[in-house]
C-alpha cells in the first residue's frame, strides 16, 4: 500500500508543482489577477495564464500515466501469450519513438509559438513582463500538446499493428487489456477537449483556435478512434466464430451420446460448456454499457458543440 501511494505521488508531483508554480508566478505578474481584467486583451492574458498551465499539467500527467500503464499491460499480455522474451524489444522501439517525438515536439513547439504570437499580436517586444511570461509558458504548452498527440497516435497504432493483429486470432481473449490502452488514449484526448473552452472565457473564439480544435478532432477520429473500433470489431468477430465452433462441437457430442449411450464424453461436454459460458460473458468493450454511452456522447457531442460554438462566434 505504501509503495502504491509513493508511486501515485511520484506520477502527480512534478505536473502539480509545475502548475502551482505557473499560477503563482502569473498571479504575481498580474496576468492571473481577475481584478486586472479591463478589456479583451487582459481577458485573453487571464485565460492564457489559467488555461496553459492547466493543460500542460494535464498532458504531462496523462503522458506519465500512459507510459507507466503501458509497460505493465504489455508485460501482462506477453506473459499470457508466452512471448515475454519480446518485452525488451517492444520497450526499446517505444523508447526510440519517444526520443524522436520529443525532438520533433520541441521543434514544432518553438515554431508554432512564433506563428501563434505573430498572428495574435502577442510578441513580447515592448510588452509588459506578464506578457513575456505567457510567451515563455507557451513553449511547454505546445511541446506537451504535440508530444501527447504524437505519442497517443503512435502508441495506439503500434499496439494495434505489432501486438493485437499478430496475436488476436490465437489469443483474442487476452487482447482486451491492449484494447483498454487504446481506449485510455481516447478518453485522455476527450478530457483535453473539456479544457479547451478555458481559453474562450469572456471573449470571442480566434480563428486559429477553431482550426486547431478541428484538426484535433480529425486526428482523434482517424488515429485514435479507428484502431479501437477495429480492435473491438475483430474481437467480437472472433468471439462469435469461437462460440459457433463450440456450439457445433457440443451438438456433435450430444448426437454421439444419443447414438452411443455408453460413450464417456461427460468431462469433454463439461469443459466445452464452461468454455462457451466464458466466451458469452467475455466483454469486448473495456467498460460497461453506461461508461460506453458516456464516452460516445463525449466523443460525438462535445466536438459538435464546440464546432457550432466556433461557427456562431466567429
Amino acid at each position: 500500500m505504501k509503495n502504491n501511494k509513493n508511486a501515485v505521488l511520484h506520477v502527480w508531483m512534478l505536473p502539480l508543482l509545475f502548475v502551482l508554480a505557473c499560477f503563482t508566478v502569473c498571479y504575481l505578474a498580474g496576468s492571473l489577477d481577475y481584478r486586472s481584467i479591463i478589456d479583451e486583451r487582459s481577458q485573453r492574458d487571464f485565460n492564457a495564464a489559467l488555461g496553459m498551465p492547466l493543460i500542460i499539467g494535464y498532458l504531462w500527467l496523462a503522458l506519465r500515466i500512459l507510459h507507466r500503464r503501458s509497460g505493465k499491460r504489455i508485460a501482462d499480455f506477453l506473459v499470457q501469450t508466452n512471448q515475454l522474451s519480446q518485452y525488451s524489444l517492444h520497450m526499446k522501439v517505444l523508447e526510440e519513438k519517444l526520443v524522436r517525438h520529443v525532438i520533433l515536439a520541441a521543434t514544432l513547439a518553438i515554431a508554432i509559438t512564433l506563428v501563434y504570437l505573430i498572428s495574435e499580436d502577442l510578441l513580447a517586444f515592448n510588452q509588459p513582463f506578464s506578457v513575456l511570461l505567457l510567451n515563455i509558458i507557451a513553449v511547454p504548452f505546445w511541446f506537451f500538446l504535440f508530444l501527447f498527440l504524437m505519442q497517443s497516435a503512435s502508441f495506439t497504432r503500434y499496439l494495434y499493428k505489432r501486438l493485437l493483429l499478430p496475436n488476436i486470432h490465437q489469443h483474442f481473449s487476452y487482447c482486451k487489456p491492449i484494447c483498454d490502452l487504446g481506449v485510455s488514449n481516447v478518453i485522455f484526448s476527450l478530457f483535453l477537449l473539456l479544457l479547451m473552452p478555458v481559453f474562450w472565457i469572456g471573449k470571442s473564439v480566434p480563428l486559429i483556435d477553431g482550426l486547431i480544435l478541428s484538426a484535433t478532432i480529425a486526428f482523434m477520429i482517424v488515429l485514435l478512434f479507428m484502431p479501437v473500433f477495429k480492435s473491438v470489431y475483430l474481437m467480437r468477430k472472433l468471439r462469435n466464430q469461437s462460440i459457433q465452433q463450440i456450439e457445433a462441437q457440443l451438438a456433435s457430442l450430444i448426437m454421439e451420446r444419443k447414438n452411443n449411450p455408453g460413450a464417456d464424453s461427460g468431462e469433454l461436454l463439461h469443459k466445452l460448456n464452461q468454455q462457451l459460458e466464458d466466451l458469452r460473458q467475455h466483454r469486448c468493450w473495456p467498460k460497461d454499457g453506461l461508461v460506453n454511452t458516456k464516452v460516445f456522447i463525449m466523443s460525438t457531442g462535445l466536438p459538435c458543440c464546440f464546432l457550432v460554438l466556433i461557427w456562431w462566434l466567429i
